[in-house]
């Protein structure tokens, strides 16, 4: 018999487990200084081009990526501008996913989005539509369809 008269034991209630049973317990980390920054810019025309229209400048390929970006670097920036490192991920007609250093990211949004020059009669200027530090951050799901 205990202090209070019953004659059977008491029983201590058990703790729960923090974790699940099923599977493994969820992980998390902190990426602090990402070195990488994505950036998913469009070049704008003004007038737009009717669909199905094609010519030199348009649709735009890499190289004519790569010369009007490097104007409106070195335009914005000078010569520090233009030896910013860009990687070209991926080119879909006016649109292109290009990766850069982290710490170059504002300068080289800031000098892309300020520039604007006249080709062919059109306007021509670039927007950013997207900008993270992570690449599926702006491709989404499992990214297949980048490399398709």
């Amino acid at each position: 018999m205990d202090a209070d008269g019953d004659a059977s034991p008491k029983e201590t209630p058990k703790p729960q487990s923090k974790t699940k049973s099923k599977g493994s317990p969820e992980q998390r980390f902190t990426l602090r200084n990402p070195e990488w920054h994505y950036l998913q810019l469009q070049m704008t025309f003004n007038p737009p081009h009717p669909a199905g229209f094609t010519s030199p400048s348009y649709p735009p390929d890499l190289l004519t990526w790569k010369t009007h970006l490097d104007v409106a670097l070195g335009r914005f920036l000078g010569i520090s501008g233009t030896g910013i490192p860009a990687d070209f991920l991926h080119l879909d007609a006016d649109k292109l996913l290009v990766r850069i250093p982290h710490e170059d990211a504002p300068r080289y949004m800031a000098a892309v989005t300020g520039w604007a020059d006249e080709i062919e009669g059109r306007n021509v200027s670039f927007r950013v539509l997207d900008s993270t530090e992570f690449l599926m951050g702006i491709i989404g799901g499992e990214g297949s369809s980048l490399f398709r």
